[in-house]
């Protein structure tokens, strides 16, 4: 599980690596969590 650091990107059709993250609310999210449902991740570089 990785905790903020930088990964490699999979192949296509290769599986995603389990990362956990703080939701909009705080709350913790697992990407394992979610194992049969359909998930769209978006990220982006916040910029202070």
């Amino acid at each position: 599980m990785t905790h903020g650091r930088s990964l490699a990107r999979p192949a296509v059709g290769e599986p995603a690596p389990d990362i956990e993250l703080a939701g909009a609310t705080g709350q913790r999210w697992r990407l394992a969590d979610q194992l049969g449902s359909t998930v769209v991740l978006i990220f982006h570089r916040h910029i202070h």
